[in-house]
């Protein structure tokens, strides 16, 4: 029996969500959107699904047994928490809240329901991310000293259509990339490393396409002095520069989608590549959310990894704020 799935918020990502959906084998029974325009059109695209207006109405449907989020960032607790209250499954796109106490409430319910929380950090299941995480464990570019993450494209196309990203109380933090789509090279940058103890960052508006800053240079200081760059430029075109690269005592590594290249004393000849699988990511999320309720896998994608990466978040928007560095609080494990 295939899963069932509802997907509340049919805007830009609706499609590659749905897609997601079908190649995992799961059938996306509901959808819902306040335009009736757009729920018409997505319930049409995923086979005479239900079309709703409101997300009350879609969990209420008993025919749907797992809820894909896709709403602006400010409503994600209160959908998520009424998912779980009527005991569904839930992917939720990122980031999790618009503040940690957001966070800490979707933590607490989907641990009290006993129900799966996903969050869409699909930048995670890059094979270019496990690959790296085993050449490093096996020292081939020996101790790390920085590691870089860059977003770089020109924001545009519905985007720009999209009113909620122009309101910095729906977006959260300064509202502007870093917590929208920058969010996602946190997440690659503190899943290599861990969770920093300080950040520091500089912020700016240069071009109409946020209501916040579309650039951004995050510094952050990590567990063994590694240090990490990030950089945000959501107003630059025809941007080359890799995903994330690692710099070590005995070479560095670069990597983009579908392939990685390394340079390393300990190689013959000192270089190699690696051509990977270049599925979509999207793709790869949503079928390891289905392989975690089908076969009980662990949760690559948690609400706990989430937290973090808005607290990092929130940490680098309060230095930019601020022109200081800023330590993050001590934590259990951290």
């Amino acid at each position: 029996m295939a899963l069932r799935v509802g997907v509340i918020g049919c805007g830009m990502v609706f499609e590659r969500h749905l897609h997601g959906w079908q190649r995992a084998g799961a059938k996306v029974v509901a959808v819902a959107d306040l335009d009736p325009a757009k729920a018409a059109q997505a319930a049409a695209a995923a086979g005479a699904a239900q079309a709703y207006r409101t997300p009350d109405e879609l969990l209420a449907d008993p025919a749907v047994q797992a809820v894909d989020i896709c709403l602006p960032h400010h409503l994600h607790r209160s959908v998520t928490l009424a998912a779980f209250e009527q005991g569904l499954e839930v992917v939720c796109e990122k980031p999790i809240a618009t503040t940690l106490a957001d966070a800490d409430a979707m933590l607490a319910a989907s641990a009290a329901s006993g129900r799966l929380l996903l969050i869409a950090e699909q930048c995670r299941f890059e094979p270019a991310v496990p690959l790296t995480r085993r050449l490093l464990d096996e020292g081939l570019i020996g101790q790390v000293q920085v590691v870089h993450t860059v977003m770089a494209w020109w924001q545009g196309g519905g985007y720009l259509q999209t009113g909620w990203r122009f309101a910095a109380g729906a977006m959260g933090g300064q509202g502007g990339a870093l917590i929208d789509g920058g969010i996602h090279y946190v997440d690659l940058l503190l899943h290599l490393l861990g969770r920093p103890r300080e950040v520091s960052a500089l912020t700016r508006r240069s071009r109409d396409c946020y209501a916040g800053e579309d650039t951004a240079v995050v510094t952050a200081r990590f567990a063994d002095e590694v240090l990490g760059v990030l950089t945000i430029a959501a107003s630059t075109r025809h941007g080359r520069a890799p995903m994330f690269s690692v710099y070590g005592t005995a070479g560095h590594l670069n990597a983009w989608h579908g392939r990685v290249e390394v340079v390393s004393d300990g190689l013959p000849g000192g270089r190699t590549e690696y051509e990977l699988d270049r599925t979509s990511t999207y793709d790869l999320e949503l079928q390891h959310f289905h392989d975690c309720l089908t076969t009980g896998c662990a949760n690559r994608s948690d609400g706990h990894a989430a937290r973090l990466n808005l607290e990092f978040v929130l940490a680098a928007y309060e230095s930019a704020a601020s022109g200081r560095l800023v330590a993050l609080p001590e934590c259990a494990g951290g």
